[in-house]
C-alpha cells in the first residue's frame, strides 16, 4: 500500500514560491505512484522522480510560468494544467486520487504569499 500525499504542516515563514514548487513535485511523484498502482504498472521511484520532473518543469514552460522563479500564479497556473492532464489521461477512475492530491496543494497555496513586484517608475518634475 502507498502512502498518498499529505501537504505539510510548516510554520508559514517556511511557505515561499520555491517550497510549494518543490512540494508539487511530491505530490505529483504520489499521485502518480497511485495511477501506476491501480493501472497495475509498477514504476521504479527513480524512474518515477525522473519523469514528473521532466513533465513538471514541461508544463510551467508551456504554461508561460517559471519552474526556476516559481510564482504564486505560475504554480497555480501549472496545477490546474497538471490537475487536467491528469484527468484526461486517467478519467473518472482517477477523479477522488486527483481531487486528494489538488485539494493538498491547494493548503500550501493559499497559504502563500505573492512577493512584491517592483517596477521602475519614472517621475516627472
Amino acid at each position: 500500500m502507498t502512502q498518498t500525499y499529505k501537504a505539510p504542516d510548516v510554520p508559514s515563514e517556511r511557505i515561499t514560491p520555491e517550497f510549494v514548487r518543490d512540494e508539487l513535485l511530491s505530490c505529483f511523484e504520489s499521485a502518480n505512484r497511485e495511477f501506476a498502482t491501480l493501472l497495475k504498472q509498477p514504476v521504479s521511484d527513480e524512474q518515477l522522480k525522473q519523469q514528473v520532473k521532466q513533465f513538471v518543469e514541461s508544463v510551467f514552460v508551456n504554461c508561460g510560468a517559471s519552474y526556476t522563479e516559481p510564482t504564486k500564479d505560475g504554480i497555480l497556473t501549472a496545477m490546474n494544467q497538471c490537475r487536467s492532464n491528469a484527468e484526461k489521461m486517467m478519467g473518472p477512475q482517477g477523479a477522488g486520487i486527483i481531487q486528494h492530491h489538488y485539494d493538498e496543494m491547494m493548503k500550501l497555496v493559499n497559504r502563500l504569499r505573492e512577493r512584491p513586484v517592483y517596477a521602475a517608475t519614472s517621475r516627472l518634475v
